[in-house]
């Protein structure tokens, strides 16, 4: 029974040295197992003890009773070593020092955004990096809305908004991220106007200039333009416009050029193609003449640099468009598909490289009568041209065809223009040489029958014709017309320097200038012979609205036999003749 209650003895104060070890809060852990451990090694040990005593108990089992009170002394004062245990277990560790986590906040400072700017596939923002920031949050906010709208999150500083409308104003604003939240914003944000490229650029020679053209963009206002000549690797800025195209005239011809476009509205700015569009400058033909034969007409052009063929076309009275002839490689096309009576204009385009030239719109015109040898003429492209009495053209004279050229209020030589004179019939009155021989002619074939054809007045000077017509102007002002109004009635009467056929040398205003010389009879003789020698009536009184001039059965101009004969027989004026109405 002793021996009993000696066990129960030691288990109790093993239990009882197990619930009193330390264990710390931060550290617990480990100083647990620690204890555990030596705990565990005291239990070890007593089951040891225990099971030696009970050996003994067996073989001396008379001195036991004697002994039992050593024995259970014994046993308690065994197990020292695990209060040796939690005395070390108290002993001051060296610990590891506490680490202090930083407080992450939202960014405090709002992004700037220092760009934004249109490209082509939309509107480009750039900002300024924030440092505690790890992303930023885009947001738009369309004209007229009162909210703002989410778009992206990235990480870079730049965006590019895709979602635009050309014409529209967006507003732009951007929020520093981090792992703590959302940063702060600039609430006003920083906007502009979507416009896009202008798109659908074309270019194509015109007569003298190249002609731009692209897609008119919603919400721009105006439009830059640029060119890049071959070899160059920059673009130059030609100039400005509001409208869909443009005709850059600084050109030089057999050269390439590209050409691109920047649309604009005020200081905003849209991208640009940077292929644009390519061509090359090709310059037109100028028409020259048509000479006619029986059954076909042939016309003529001047050649152009770097063209290795010309395109052929033709365009029938009343018809409002052009109509293909034919290629040549030479500078002339023969037309014998004609219709006698009927007119004709051509004109003609030039090919280099698969590019085409512009044309005259005007071209060369007439009206085709089947006379062996007419020409019209066409050396100038000017020539076609009429002015006005403001503006008008300035035309040289062919050498071959002198005879036949035309002057006018529209029509005019230039202020230096001098033929070459000499007087004729003995009188003070000068003529072009080359008229002179005719009209003696003529005079003297009229004074066998007895009629007299005395020169009245023949070549005049320049300066002599802007005298007399300004002093018509004046005279027309003094009765209350404006001074336009003053010109247009003065050149009914005095033609304008260089307008007139005296200016030329060319006419002959005979016997008098007055409207009864129709009524003598040098009138009656003219009407009868005067194309026998090469001379017309050039100013009938039932053409007046075509040559702008007043009835002069005075004035009598050398156009040649052949062409004199002509239009004495169709009835036409020069100026029908020649197909310039």
């Amino acid at each position: 029974m002793k021996k009993i209650m000696c066990l129960i003895l030691t288990l109790a104060m093993i239990v009882g040295m197990y619930f009193v070890l330390p264990v710390t809060a931060e550290e617990g852990g480990n100083e647990n197992a620690s204890a555990f451990e030596q705990s565990t090694e005291a239990v070890t040990d007593t089951t040891s003890l225990q099971t030696l005593t009970t050996e003994e108990t067996t073989t001396e089992e008379t001195a036991a009773e004697e002994s039992s009170t050593e024995e259970c002394t014994e046993i308690t004062t065994e197990p020292s070593e695990p209060e040796t245990t939690e005395s070390e277990t108290t002993e001051p560790e060296t610990t590891v020092p506490e680490t202090t986590v930083p407080v992450i906040t939202v960014p405090s400072t709002a992004p700037v955004i220092k760009k934004l700017y249109n490209v082509t596939s939309g509107l480009t923002l750039v900002w300024n990096a924030v440092s505690d920031a790890d992303s930023y949050r885009i947001y738009r906010r369309g004209a007229g809305e009162k909210y703002w709208t989410y778009l992206s999150t990235v990480s870079e500083c730049s965006f590019v908004d895709l979602r635009v409308v050309s014409g529209r104003y967006y507003r732009y604003t951007v929020r520093a991220c981090n792992s703590a939240g959302f940063g702060a914003y600039d609430t006003v944000g920083v906007y502009t106007k979507r416009i896009v490229n202008p798109f659908n650029i074309k270019a194509a020679n015109g007569n003298g200039f190249i002609s731009v053209s692209w897609s008119v963009i919603n919400g721009a206002t105006g439009y830059r333009v640029y060119r890049r000549a071959a070899g160059q690797s920059y673009w130059t800025y030609i100039g400005n416009t509001a409208k869909g195209c443009y005709e850059d005239s600084k050109i030089n011809s057999n050269t390439y050029y590209r050409y691109t476009v920047i649309a604009t509205c005020g200081s905003v700015y849209s991208d640009f193609y940077p292929s644009g569009a390519l061509v090359k400058s090709v310059f037109v033909p100028v028409p020259q003449r048509v000479v006619t034969r029986q059954a076909e007409l042939t016309f003529f052009w001047s050649g152009v640099s770097g063209a290795s063929a010309y395109r052929v076309y033709r365009r029938g009275a009343g018809q409002n468009y052009w109509t293909y002839l034919g290629n040549s490689g030479s500078l002339q096309f023969t037309d014998k598909n004609v219709v006698k009576g009927q007119y004709y204009r051509y004109t003609v385009r030039a090919v280099s490289s698969g590019y085409f030239s512009g044309f005259d719109s005007q071209g060369v015109v007439l009206k085709y009568m089947a006379v062996n040898g007419q020409t019209v003429y066409g050396k100038n492209a000017d020539y076609l041209r009429a002015g006005t009495i403001n503006n008008p053209t300035i035309i040289g004279i062919d050498p071959e065809l002198w005879n036949l050229t035309v002057v006018n209020s529209g029509y005019r030589i230039p202020a230096d223009y001098t033929p070459d004179l000499t007087y004729v019939c003995g009188s003070g009155e000068r003529l072009d040489k080359q008229v002179a021989v005719h009209y003696e002619r003529m005079y003297n074939a009229a004074a066998r029958e007895g009629v007299y054809l005395t020169p009245c007045s023949g070549y005049r000077s320049y300066e002599l014709q802007e005298r007399n017509y300004n002093r018509k102007i004046a005279y027309y002002e003094s009765l209350g017309y404006s001074n336009a109004d003053a010109r247009v009635l003065a050149a009914k009467v005095i033609m304008p320097p260089g307008s007139s056929e005296h200016n030329l040398g060319y006419a002959m205003d005979i016997v008098c200038v007055e409207e009864w010389f129709e009524n003598t009879a040098e009138f009656r003789w003219l009407k009868k012979n005067a194309s026998d020698y090469g001379f017309i009536m050039r100013y009938p009184k039932e053409k007046q609205h075509i040559t702008n001039v007043i009835y002069e059965p005075w004035h009598w101009r050398y156009v040649g036999v052949e062409a004199a004969k002509a239009i004495e027989s169709s009835g036409l004026v020069l100026e029908e003749y020649m197909g310039l109405v």
